[in-house]
């Protein structure tokens, strides 16, 4: 969703949120009601919700191309994959949602959701036979600063191929009490106090194979780049809650904005497995392979703030009455998040991999490149939801 649709959703919701008709008198307040149920809340009445959703997510970048047919800059290049960015589509998941009402007219509500790991993946591959197209790994070289490349495919010694894989998922929990806004019906108006927790989890890996053709010998070289992600938000939040209700029907709209610490986490792991060095007998696994590398290996965090802010609306009709059915959309927006792609770097010193060199006994000389990135962007889900809750 581009920012002129954000600004429109948000405007919607508040819309409904401070629109009241003139005729409106204050009185004293009703119990609140939760955004799924059509009645308020009585002290010691329980409600609980199930919700089947589908979100979308924002794409998540990946500006590093990964294999291409030649140098990049040159004339009729092609990047095969790799720099652009990449998207699981629609994400189906389920969320819970319960509230107790309270005495002195509040309400405790919480929700959990949970949208499970999706994948998707990209390949590309070579036979390596004269007149095939070589695909190349391109990179800087960290000693000139110059295009430099390493060939997955040589025609006509060998055979290659690449493949990339994406997965994503997120959890999200929130607590919250809630406390009437005194407003005649049909309306009413709920302030929401609580906290907010959030998981976002990617990966995103390439693997390669690289294999001689006949009659080189039978070998196996198999490489593998690993970068994930996980940001884990803790934040307090608050805000408000319009509803109207016409008979059997209602509405309602909520706007929160949770302020925290965003718990940042990098996961970096390459290996290459071979027998090329071992005379085609038993396989051998080395450290690194062509972009995860013993300089940015490893796990590494950091925690920054971040602002999720929330918008939904939701609708919904009373089919008994204990039982409401209910239909939604809602639009999640964290601030500062890690994302996989991202913390790639095209900047190596590829004398430290047995991948890149071809030696075993690979070392590191120059400068230590590329290391941990840390690169920061915003994300959002999206999407719709279809609901029933019932009333203890």
């Amino acid at each position: 969703m581009n920012y002129t649709a954000m600004r429109r959703t948000g405007l919607l919701g508040l819309v409904l949120l401070l629109f009241v008709r003139s005729e409106v008198l204050f009185a004293q307040p009703t119990p609140p009601t939760l955004a799924m149920t059509d009645r308020a809340l009585k002290p010691g009445q329980i409600v609980v919700g199930a919700e089947a959703l589908l979100w979308r997510f924002k794409a998540s970048p990946t500006p590093v191309p990964l294999v291409t047919d030649g140098y990049i800059g040159e004339p009729n290049t092609r990047v095969l994959l790799g720099g652009g960015s990449v998207d699981t589509g629609a994400n189906p998941a389920l969320r819970i949602t319960a509230a107790y009402g309270l005495t002195g007219r509040s309400a405790l509500e919480a929700n959990v959701f949970y949208i499970p790991p999706r994948s998707t993946n990209a390949g590309v591959a070579s036979t390596g036979k004269l007149g095939s197209t070589d695909l190349v790994i391109p990179f800087i070289d960290a000693f000139t600063n110059r295009e430099s490349i390493t060939e997955i495919s040589l025609a006509p010694i060998y055979r290659g191929s690449a493949r990339v894989d994406f997965t994503n998922s997120l959890l999200g929990a929130e607590v919250n009490g809630a406390r009437p806004l005194a407003l005649a019906d049909p309306w009413q108006m709920d302030y929401i106090g609580g906290f907010r927790f959030l998981r976002l989890n990617e990966k995103y890996t390439m693997s390669t194979e690289s294999l001689y053709n006949p009659p080189f010998p039978k070998d196996v070289w198999l490489t593998t780049d690993r970068f994930e992600t996980t940001n884990n938000f803790y934040g307090v939040q608050g805000g408000i809650r319009a509803r109207i209700d016409r008979g059997r029907f209602f509405a309602a709209s909520t706007v929160k904005v949770a302020l925290g610490a965003m718990v940042q986490s990098v996961d970096i792991t390459g290996s290459l497995v071979t027998n090329d060095f071992t005379n085609f007998g038993s396989t051998v696994t080395y450290p690194g392979a062509y972009f995860a590398l013993p300089t940015n290996m490893g796990s590494y965090s950091r925690t920054g703030f971040a602002v999720v802010p929330e918008v939904a609306l939701n609708a919904g009709y009373r089919i008994t009455p204990a039982a409401t059915i209910v239909f939604g959309y809602s639009f999640l927006y964290a601030s500062n998040v890690v994302r996989p792609g991202n913390q790639m770097s095209r900047t190596i010193n590829s004398t430290q991999t047995t991948a890149h060199t071809e030696n075993p006994n690979a070392r590191l000389t120059g400068p230590a490149l590329p290391t941990v990135q840390f690169n920061r962007s915003a994300f959002w889900a999206q999407g719709a939801s279809l609901g029933l809750t019932v009333r203890f």
